[in-house]
């Protein structure tokens, strides 16, 4: 099975976006040890917060500092480490606060990073969201962004069970709470400006990743990739049933 780094086009300075819900964290964290194995340089960081990462999976460095004491430190770092997570600060034991939204551009810039990798948004475990008025926080020069949600959301009543923000996700996708979350709303929201494309350059390249696909749920992805597909902005669909494991979702 191909790994998600052969599923995407990476620029040749890879700043990369994750979005959305329904498993952002360990996509990030999974697709940073894909590119470490091919030997590049790859920091994992975040623009809002993030679960700190396994002690086996990776260096963390902890830094309230100006930039440059920051990139001292990853400099450094790089003599032994192929993957380090940057953080701002701890706020408790399992949660990191990032960076300042322009903070992974200079990281990519000036550290010695092959690939900048962001976790730019937030959605309490749920399994589809909408943005707020202030997410996401995606780093202007972002190349590459991954817009993610569940397949179990797909054919669900919204709720705030299923959803975060289920208000705003009715909202733009032009429907009520408690209405199906079929794949034609999923479509129109993942497309809109004000949904999953929210704050997203088009000079990036956008896919769209569903997680937690089964079999069972077949035909209804197979009908919101064909909807997915009418967007200019989204060049492709990717599936995965299990964490690592993707598909492009014309051959799911």
């Amino acid at each position: 099975m191909p790994l998600l780094c052969d599923l995407i086009e990476l620029p040749t300075s890879p700043l990369i976006a994750i979005t959305g819900a329904g498993g952002k964290t360990t996509t990030m964290y999974t697709l940073a040890d894909e590119l470490a194995q091919r030997g590049k340089r790859v920091i994992t960081t975040t623009t809002t917060q993030i679960f700190y990462p396994e002690p086996d999976e990776t260096d963390t460095l902890i830094v309230v500092a100006d930039t440059p004491i920051l990139l001292q430190k990853i400099r450094a770092a790089w003599q032994k480490y192929h993957r380090l997570t940057v953080a701002g600060t701890v706020l408790r034991t399992e949660k990191l606060a990032g960076l300042q939204p322009e903070q992974p551009y200079e990281l990519l810039l000036n550290s010695g990073a092959d690939v900048v990798i962001v976790e730019a948004d937030g959605a309490r475990h749920r399994m589809i969201k909408a943005p707020g008025e202030h997410e996401p926080v995606i780093p202007l020069q972002t190349n590459v962004a991954l817009l993610m949600i569940s397949a179990e959301a797909i054919n669900q009543p919204l709720s705030d069970r299923i959803a975060h923000r289920p208000e705003q996700v009715a909202t733009v996708a032009g429907i009520n709470v408690g209405d199906v979350l079929s794949p034609a709303v999923i479509a129109r929201l993942m497309t809109s400006e004000q949904g999953g494309l929210k704050h997203i350059s088009e000079t990036a390249t956008a896919y769209l990743l569903i997680t937690h696909a089964s079999m069972a749920q077949k035909a209804a992805i197979r009908e919101l990739v064909y909807l997915i597909r009418s967007s200019s902005r989204i060049v492709d669909v990717l599936s995965s049933e299990c964490p690592g494991e993707w598909v492009v979702s014309a051959q799911f």
